[in-house]
Protein backbone atom coordinates (compact mmCIF):
# COMPACT_ATOMS: atom_id res chain seq x y z
CA UNK A 1 0.00 0.00 0.00
CA UNK A 2 1.42 3.80 -0.72
CA UNK A 3 1.73 6.06 1.32
CA UNK A 4 -0.13 9.05 -0.30
CA UNK A 5 -3.30 7.21 0.06
CA UNK A 6 -3.00 6.80 3.64
CA UNK A 7 -1.68 10.68 4.15
CA UNK A 8 -5.31 11.53 2.51
CA UNK A 9 -7.31 9.31 4.65
CA UNK A 10 -5.27 10.90 7.65
CA UNK A 11 -6.28 14.07 6.33
CA UNK A 12 -9.75 13.58 5.71
CA UNK A 13 -9.96 12.44 9.22
CA UNK A 14 -8.62 15.77 10.38
CA UNK A 15 -11.20 17.80 8.46
CA UNK A 16 -13.92 15.94 9.89
CA UNK A 17 -13.15 16.55 12.94
CA UNK A 18 -13.07 20.57 11.61
CA UNK A 19 -16.70 19.76 10.22
CA UNK A 20 -18.16 18.07 13.23
CA UNK A 21 -16.97 21.33 15.56
CA UNK A 22 -18.81 23.44 12.88
CA UNK A 23 -21.64 21.10 13.18
CA UNK A 24 -22.58 21.52 16.42
CA UNK A 25 -21.04 25.29 16.72
CA UNK A 26 -23.82 25.83 14.09
CA UNK A 27 -26.52 23.84 15.74
CA UNK A 28 -26.25 25.58 19.07
CA UNK A 29 -25.12 29.15 17.50
CA UNK A 30 -27.31 29.57 14.37
CA UNK A 31 -27.33 33.13 14.15
CA UNK A 32 -23.14 33.46 13.88
CA UNK A 33 -20.60 31.68 11.93
CA UNK A 34 -17.83 29.73 14.23
CA UNK A 35 -14.42 31.43 15.29
CA UNK A 36 -12.19 29.10 13.00
CA UNK A 37 -14.25 31.26 10.26
CA UNK A 38 -14.55 35.33 12.07
CA UNK A 39 -12.56 38.10 10.40
CA UNK A 40 -11.12 38.37 13.78
CA UNK A 41 -9.33 35.18 13.94
CA UNK A 42 -7.41 35.30 10.79
CA UNK A 43 -4.57 32.71 12.19
CA UNK A 44 -7.42 30.25 12.49
CA UNK A 45 -8.94 31.25 9.36
CA UNK A 46 -5.87 30.25 7.58
CA UNK A 47 -5.38 27.04 8.93
CA UNK A 48 -8.44 25.95 8.18
CA UNK A 49 -7.94 27.04 4.97
CA UNK A 50 -5.59 25.17 4.90
CA UNK A 51 -6.68 22.28 6.27
CA UNK A 52 -9.51 22.06 3.28
CA UNK A 53 -6.36 22.73 0.80
CA UNK A 54 -4.25 20.04 1.88
CA UNK A 55 -7.17 17.71 2.07
CA UNK A 56 -8.01 18.49 -1.43
CA UNK A 57 -4.74 18.38 -2.90
CA UNK A 58 -4.00 14.47 -0.92
CA UNK A 59 -7.14 13.56 -2.11
CA UNK A 60 -6.62 14.86 -5.94
CA UNK A 61 -2.61 13.31 -5.97
CA UNK A 62 -4.01 10.38 -4.54
CA UNK A 63 -6.77 10.00 -7.10
CA UNK A 64 -3.92 10.25 -10.20
CA UNK A 65 -1.62 7.95 -8.08
CA UNK A 66 -4.50 4.96 -8.09
CA UNK A 67 -6.20 5.96 -11.44
CA UNK A 68 -4.98 3.28 -13.87
CA UNK A 69 -6.41 0.78 -10.91
CA UNK A 70 -9.66 2.36 -10.15
CA UNK A 71 -10.47 2.69 -13.86
CA UNK A 72 -9.91 -0.75 -14.79
CA UNK A 73 -9.95 0.17 -17.87
CA UNK A 74 -13.41 1.71 -18.09
CA UNK A 75 -13.66 5.36 -20.09
CA UNK A 76 -16.76 6.17 -17.98
CA UNK A 77 -14.52 5.88 -14.61
CA UNK A 78 -11.75 7.78 -15.93
CA UNK A 79 -13.73 10.90 -16.73
CA UNK A 80 -15.33 10.93 -14.15
CA UNK A 81 -11.98 10.58 -12.09
CA UNK A 82 -10.69 13.34 -13.52
CA UNK A 83 -13.83 15.50 -13.25
CA UNK A 84 -13.38 14.88 -9.86
CA UNK A 85 -9.72 16.03 -9.68
CA UNK A 86 -10.27 19.29 -11.18
CA UNK A 87 -13.02 20.04 -8.67
CA UNK A 88 -10.15 19.15 -6.01
CA UNK A 89 -7.99 21.62 -8.12
CA UNK A 90 -10.40 24.42 -7.80
CA UNK A 91 -10.90 24.05 -4.20
CA UNK A 92 -7.44 23.80 -3.35
CA UNK A 93 -6.33 26.81 -5.24
CA UNK A 94 -8.96 28.77 -3.40
CA UNK A 95 -8.27 27.36 -0.17
CA UNK A 96 -4.39 28.07 -0.43
CA UNK A 97 -5.18 31.43 -1.86
CA UNK A 98 -6.99 31.91 1.33
CA UNK A 99 -4.79 29.89 3.58
CA UNK A 100 -1.93 32.18 3.02
CA UNK A 101 -2.69 35.12 0.94
CA UNK A 102 -5.96 36.87 2.16
CA UNK A 103 -8.23 34.87 4.42
CA UNK A 104 -11.08 37.22 3.95
CA UNK A 105 -11.43 36.34 0.35
CA UNK A 106 -15.07 35.21 -0.97
CA UNK A 107 -15.02 34.75 -4.40
CA UNK A 108 -18.08 36.74 -6.27
CA UNK A 109 -18.98 36.89 -9.87
CA UNK A 110 -18.02 34.12 -12.43
CA UNK A 111 -15.10 32.80 -9.68
CA UNK A 112 -18.04 32.16 -7.40
CA UNK A 113 -20.32 30.64 -10.07
CA UNK A 114 -17.20 28.13 -11.00
CA UNK A 115 -16.60 27.82 -6.89
CA UNK A 116 -20.02 26.79 -6.54
CA UNK A 117 -19.68 24.37 -9.66
CA UNK A 118 -16.68 23.07 -8.25
CA UNK A 119 -18.48 22.16 -4.84
CA UNK A 120 -21.51 20.45 -6.14
CA UNK A 121 -19.21 18.32 -8.49
CA UNK A 122 -17.63 17.58 -5.34
CA UNK A 123 -20.39 15.93 -4.08
CA UNK A 124 -22.32 14.74 -7.03
CA UNK A 125 -19.89 13.40 -9.38
CA UNK A 126 -18.83 11.01 -6.42
CA UNK A 127 -21.54 9.64 -6.02
CA UNK A 128 -22.37 8.58 -10.04
CA UNK A 129 -18.66 7.40 -9.48
CA UNK A 130 -19.80 5.06 -6.82
CA UNK A 131 -22.51 3.80 -9.04
CA UNK A 132 -20.00 2.91 -11.65
CA UNK A 133 -17.70 1.11 -9.50
CA UNK A 134 -20.37 -1.27 -7.48
CA UNK A 135 -20.16 -3.92 -8.75
CA UNK A 136 -16.32 -4.69 -8.26
CA UNK A 137 -16.33 -6.17 -4.49
CA UNK A 138 -12.85 -4.98 -3.79
CA UNK A 139 -13.83 -1.63 -3.78
CA UNK A 140 -17.40 -2.52 -1.92
CA UNK A 141 -16.70 0.00 1.06
CA UNK A 142 -15.61 2.90 -0.35
CA UNK A 143 -18.36 2.69 -3.12
CA UNK A 144 -21.15 2.62 -0.67
CA UNK A 145 -19.60 6.26 0.92
CA UNK A 146 -19.80 7.55 -2.16
CA UNK A 147 -22.94 6.70 -3.03
CA UNK A 148 -23.76 7.71 0.94
CA UNK A 149 -25.34 11.39 -0.09
CA UNK A 150 -28.31 9.75 -1.85
CA UNK A 151 -29.65 8.95 1.79
CA UNK A 152 -27.27 12.28 3.42
CA UNK A 153 -29.04 14.74 1.49
CA UNK A 154 -32.65 14.42 1.97
CA UNK A 155 -31.13 13.68 5.95
CA UNK A 156 -29.49 16.56 5.50
CA UNK A 157 -32.71 18.50 4.74
CA UNK A 158 -34.71 17.43 6.93
CA UNK A 159 -32.37 18.47 9.98
CA UNK A 160 -32.64 21.58 8.79
CA UNK A 161 -36.16 22.04 8.30
CA UNK A 162 -37.01 20.60 11.77
CA UNK A 163 -34.23 21.67 13.42
CA UNK A 164 -30.38 23.39 13.02
CA UNK A 165 -28.39 20.69 12.66
CA UNK A 166 -28.52 20.27 8.70
CA UNK A 167 -24.76 21.19 7.18
CA UNK A 168 -23.47 19.80 4.08
CA UNK A 169 -20.58 18.86 6.15
CA UNK A 170 -22.38 14.98 6.63
CA UNK A 171 -22.10 14.59 2.87
CA UNK A 172 -18.54 16.17 2.53
CA UNK A 173 -17.25 13.93 5.09
CA UNK A 174 -18.45 10.62 3.28
CA UNK A 175 -17.30 11.24 0.05
CA UNK A 176 -14.06 12.59 1.44
CA UNK A 177 -13.73 9.23 3.57
CA UNK A 178 -14.88 7.17 0.10
CA UNK A 179 -12.16 8.66 -2.33
CA UNK A 180 -9.42 8.15 0.21
CA UNK A 181 -10.48 4.84 0.89
CA UNK A 182 -10.97 3.80 -2.95
CA UNK A 183 -7.66 4.95 -3.50
CA UNK A 184 -6.19 2.19 -0.80
CA UNK A 185 -8.29 -0.39 -1.44
CA UNK A 186 -7.09 0.51 -5.42
CA UNK A 187 -3.61 0.66 -4.63
CA UNK A 188 -4.16 -2.54 -2.32
CA UNK A 189 -5.63 -4.72 -4.94
CA UNK A 190 -3.37 -3.57 -7.58
CA UNK A 191 -0.11 -4.53 -4.99
CA UNK A 192 -2.09 -7.72 -4.75
CA UNK A 193 -2.35 -8.37 -8.58
CA UNK A 194 1.33 -7.54 -9.41
CA UNK A 195 2.61 -9.93 -6.69
CA UNK A 196 0.36 -12.74 -7.94
CA UNK A 197 1.46 -12.04 -11.50
CA UNK A 198 5.13 -12.77 -10.41
CA UNK A 199 4.70 -15.42 -8.71
CA UNK A 200 5.81 -18.52 -10.94
CA UNK A 201 3.21 -21.31 -12.02
CA UNK A 202 4.55 -24.86 -13.33
CA UNK A 203 3.98 -23.36 -16.60
CA UNK A 204 6.50 -20.55 -16.46
CA UNK A 205 8.89 -22.46 -14.42
CA UNK A 206 9.19 -25.16 -17.27
CA UNK A 207 9.65 -22.10 -19.87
Amino acid sequence: MKLLPLAALAAAAVLSTIMAADIVWNAHNSDAVGPWLEGSHPYLQSAVSLAHGGVYVLLGAALIQAGRSIDGGRVLVRVLRWIIIAGYAIFAALYGWTGIIDPGYTPDGLLGSVVNGAFLTSLLVPVVLGFALIRRRELRLPVMLLIAPVALLPLTIVLGMVGTWGHPGYMETAVNFGVALLCIAASTSANHDGRADSVPTIETAAA
